[in-house]
């Protein structure tokens, strides 16, 4: 009885630190986050970051350059 517990507090902790506290503006999206849409990519999933902590909430999209949400993505310039 006592490993239940110790473990049940384990999985507490665990779930705890899962789940951010999101700056003004942003949500967080659960465990299934893999598709925000954000600015040079088509999900989240495919970026080199990972940006599953927290969503802009609509209609605000993320720029991944700046990571800030924005309402619309910046023009890139070509090289």
């Amino acid at each position: 009885m006592r490993s239940c517990a110790i473990i049940l507090f384990v999985v507490l902790v665990f779930l705890k630190h899962s789940f951010a506290t999101c700056p003004s503006g942003e949500y967080n999206p659960g465990p299934d986050c893999a598709f925000e849409e954000i600015c040079g990519l088509p999900t989240s999933h495919s970026a080199r970051d990972h940006y599953c902590d927290c969503w802009c909430m609509p209609p605000l999209i993320r720029d991944t350059i700046s990571n800030l949400c924005v309402t619309e993505c910046p023009e890139v310039l070509p090289p």
